[in-house]
């Protein structure tokens, strides 16, 4: 077992990131998922934010010489993207990934990704998601039967915020990508929008063994109470992003669906009493909505009737708390119809519209089954709801 830079006289294949804050976590249980079957290749950092490396150590029985090393960072924010940039400045392999503490991989995942490198030579390989005790995610929702040279916009990649899978380290580095740092919540979004959009061959390995979102710990770092202000704050960064602005519009049209309708109004319908909500809050969600729309303004247009309602009040600036949660509320009591449509009918088959994935999900099922003993649709937690907009 190494505890510094450097794992021994050749580099890895792949390198791959665990920051553990808490002692608690189920760090050994990540990093035995990992490094099971002794994958050819793979070298795990566990980045031991803020806490000794001495109080994680017993998790690690047994696996000295297996690939692993054990480094302590400390910069004193309650993010995980500060470690996560740690881990992957120490990376000198071909390949980089990051993990979360918290989850874990199938069995065989890892030896199946470090197959599908080697014989396709991806940019990036996204790994396949499920929640614990779920069904896959479909997570991007990709065109029917495409798992190769994925596009962006075509195969909703941005859909994916977290770059979990495999990342060609030269890449990450030629692009200048970081974790963006000082922020409580979508750290991930700025570094995996950018990769989803550069040009980039991406693969999916959909038919592989899954990454896991662990779901044992009370509260994430990055899940615990914040403000909406403080939510939208890495979206806010990602909307002033230079690469963004010189995009095509079609990957700011994209992008920018996927922000509002994930980020924006989950952060809104996340707070729907009028006590929730600050003037900073307030002002936070209607400059964000504003700076998206400046980047894509025919970015609503997809849009369901029930989500078009909230997002007027949203940029009504003679709205205030009492008015959004009264329209949070009514949007809980949209109809069916309401759901699904769009204003305008020419827009029914957008591919950003609800219609279009509900004609994918069936087109195109899915080939992974749920683990033995649960629910067979693919599920984020809430029972009975498909995740046709999942937030992984």
């Amino acid at each position: 077992m190494t505890s510094g830079p450097g794992a021994g006289p050749s580099e890895p294949l792949v390198d791959l990131v665990i920051p553990v804050h808490d002692p608690g976590r189920p760090v050994g249980r990540a990093v035995r998922s990992v490094l099971a079957g002794n994958p050819d290749g793979v070298r795990v950092t566990v980045v031991c934010h803020g806490i000794s490396r001495d109080a994680v150590m017993g998790q690690f029985e047994g696996l000295a010489g297996r690939g692993l090393r054990v480094v302590e960072f400390a910069d004193g924010i309650a993010a995980p993207t500060g470690p996560f940039n740690h881990g992957l400045d120490l990376a000198t392999g071909e390949y980089v990934g990051v993990m979360g503490s918290d989850d874990f991989l199938e069995p065989g995942a890892m030896d199946a990704w470090t197959s599908e490198v080697r014989r396709n030579n991806p940019d990036v390989l996204l790994a396949a998601l499920r929640h614990q005790g779920a069904s896959v995610l479909r997570n991007p929702l990709v065109r029917a039967w495409r798992r190769h040279r994925l596009e962006p916009v075509k195969d909703r990649l941005f859909y994916r915020s977290s770059p979990l899978g495999l990342l060609r380290r030269s890449l990450v580095n030629e692009l200048g990508l970081r974790f963006t740092e000082g922020v409580r919540s979508g750290g991930d979004l700025a570094i995996s929008s950018r990769l989803w959009a550069s040009g980039a061959r991406i693969d999916l390995a959909s038919d592989t063994a899954c990454y896991v979102i662990g779901a044992d710990a009370d509260t994430r770092v990055t899940t615990a109470p914040m403000s909406a202000a403080v939510a939208l704050t890495a979206v806010n960064d990602l909307a002033r992003r230079d690469w963004l602005a010189a995009s095509p519009a079609p990957v700011r049209r994209a992008l920018s669906i996927k922000l509002i309708r994930v980020h924006l109004l989950g952060a809104v319908l996340a707070r729907p009493t009028a006590d929730q909500w600050d003037a900073a809050s307030v002002d936070a969600v209607r400059g964000c909505l504003a700076a998206l729309l400046r980047l894509a303004p025919d970015a609503l247009e997809p849009f369901p009737r029930v989500d078009r309602d909230l997002l007027d009040v949203l940029l009504d600036r003679r709205t205030g708390p009492s008015d959004i949660a009264a329209a949070v509320t009514r949007h809980a009591a949209g109809g069916r119809a309401a759901r699904l449509l769009p204003r305008t009918a020419t827009r029914l088959f957008d591919r950003e519209g609800v219609l279009v994935r509900y004609l994918l999900y069936a087109v195109d099922p899915g080939k992974r089954a749920a683990p033995r003993g649960r629910p067979a649709s693919a599920s984020t937690g809430r029972k009975g709801r498909i995740p046709f907009f999942p937030r992984a």
